[in-house]
């Protein structure tokens, strides 16, 4: 792991966090402004470099918990920084950049022991698509929450608070439905990999993963499938976008928790 990577990443996630909270106040906020962005980027660049020296090691691929969520939170950071350019997401990096810097601080203290082997590219490009899916997915999740307790509010008269901060409901629905859809995609070929390059998926552990993930490719399709033939909206697309997540989050998880308990047992 590179500790300067770390550090910089860490101190960059705050000032661009201090940055933004700043915006806020001042009501400057309905657009992400330069010096956030430009922190931003140094942040998650310093992350990516920290996040994958430690996934990425000459003894072979380290892909222990607190490895794995770091990269998960810095590419969530990335994905949503860059969305920001053309749509009104860089509210949710007030919290997804602290986030990240609570996943390198995890890093640092629990290093990884998990050292496995060399892996092929087909290998590494099932994991960067997964990671990307799980990504992007637990970023619409996040929408789909932020748009519940919008359309609540609303629904109540409350127009003070969230809703001011927010872009109308309609875009909203507009920027889950691209998350979704991008989502599906990056599954879609994550799947694929899977099956095209992980071998003894029984001797691996790694059914109940591959069956929450397929899973949750087919909620997205659903979702996906309502939207186009019956117009799906609102709650109902808030509802199929959190099952969805739910069941790779329970996918990934629960393989790290599988493999944690029969290692434990098996010594």
């Amino acid at each position: 792991m590179n500790i300067a990577s770390s550090l910089f990443a860490i101190f960059f996630y705050m000032l661009a966090t201090a940055m933004l909270l700043h915006r806020l106040r001042t009501g400057n906020n309905r657009r992400l402004g330069t010096s956030a962005l430009i922190l931003g980027l140094f942040a998650v660049v310093a992350h990516g470099v920290a996040a994958v020296t430690a996934i990425a090691t000459p003894e072979g691929a380290d892909l222990g918990l607190s490895q794995l969520f770091s990269l998960l939170s810095g590419m969530i950071c990335l994905i949503t920084l860059t969305t920001s350019l053309r749509r009104p997401l860089h509210n949710l990096l007030l919290a997804l950049f602290p986030l990240a810097s609570l996943s390198i601080v995890f890093e640092l203290l629990l290093p990884g022991k998990e050292i496995g082997e060399h892996y092929s590219a087909g290998m590494y490009s099932h994991i960067i698509l997964s990671i990307l899916a799980y990504s992007t997915l637990s970023i619409a999740a996040a929408q789909a929450l932020v748009l519940a307790v919008q359309d609540r509010m609303l629904r109540q008269h409350k127009l003070r608070g969230l809703p001011n901060y927010m872009p109308p409901l309609q875009t909203m629905e507009s920027m889950l439905f691209e998350l979704i859809a991008m989502s599906f995609v990056l599954l879609s070929g994550a799947i694929l990999t899977g099956i095209l390059y992980v071998d003894n998926l029984l001797a691996q552990h790694l059914v109940h993963k591959t069956v929450f993930s397929i899973m949750a490719w087919a909620f997205l399709g659903v979702l996906i499938g309502g939207r186009l033939a019956l117009g799906w909206r609102g709650r109902t697309a808030i509802r199929w976008t959190l099952l969805a997540f739910s069941s790779l989050l329970l996918g990934y998880v629960g393989t790290k928790i599988a493999l944690i308990v029969f290692s434990q047992t098996a010594a």
